[in-house]
């Protein structure tokens, strides 16, 4: 009775210790990943395929220390909408284990140039880059938290016409509003505070129009947007 209890006892151990091997290279095998990263409209601009590939390694190489457990996609997605140069993030696998990433990077709206970052199309902030430097208007000043939502709402307004967003190349503060500068036209115009912005977009693409069908010479310091029914120039 003893010899087969002993016998059954080791039968036991051995099943246990080939699960365990096969439960390990299962796992091995579970977390060799083939990743793919895409980017939305094959848009990457302060990122590349090869630099989120090795820090979604990285990242999936702590992960697998600290856990056995199924890697978790979620988790991915959050770590990869934590950089600052991504809006959003989607990490999916299929069957056979292939992990893929598709990137929505951050748009820059404004560069802060005593601050040395940029400004998305939200207010949040992405840092200067060696691999891309976007063609948006300059924002000159100390930024505030009151002033920050201000000054991204006027430039989205802006950004939404189209003669005018070509033309957007840097705003600044001043205590009683924004003031803004165009490309082609060398005075300021003060824009005041984010309000009746349709008729001071109007306004304004009507004195420019005038300007160039007149071809005015006229040498103009600053405009002033602010006052209802009519432009005030300063020469």
């Amino acid at each position: 009775m003893i010899y087969k209890e002993k016998i059954f006892l080791g039968i036991t151990i051995n099943f246990l210790l080939v699960l365990g091997v096969l439960s390990h290279s299962n796992y091995l095998k579970r977390n060799n990943y083939e990743l793919n990263i895409f980017f939305a409209e094959d848009k990457s601009n302060f990122l590349n395929d090869s630099l989120v590939n090795k820090l979604l390694i990285q990242k999936i190489n702590n992960a697998s220390k600290q856990s056995n457990l199924k890697l978790d996609l979620m988790e991915l997605e959050f770590f990869l909408e934590s950089l600052p140069e991504v809006h959003n993030a989607e990490v999916y696998s299929y069957i056979e284990g292939d992990l893929n990433a598709m990137i929505y990077e951050s748009t820059a709206l404004l560069r802060i140039q005593n601050e040395g970052f940029y400004l998305d199309v939200f207010g949040d902030k992405i840092p200067f880059s060696d691999n891309y430097t976007p063609k948006v208007p300059i924002y000159s000043g100390v930024l505030g938290d009151k002033k920050t939502p201000e000054l991204i709402r006027l430039s989205n307004l802006i950004n939404r016409d189209n003669y005018l967003k070509k033309e957007f190349v840097e705003i600044w503060d001043e205590k009683s509003g924004f003031t803004i500068r165009l490309r082609n036209h060398d005075f300021e115009i003060f824009w005041g505070h984010v309000n009746n912005n349709k008729e001071k977009i109007d306004k304004l693409k009507a004195f420019c129009a005038y300007l160039i069908k007149n071809k005015v010479n006229k040498k103009l310091k600053r405009i002033d947007l602010t006052i209802q029914d009519q432009i005030v120039s300063i020469h």
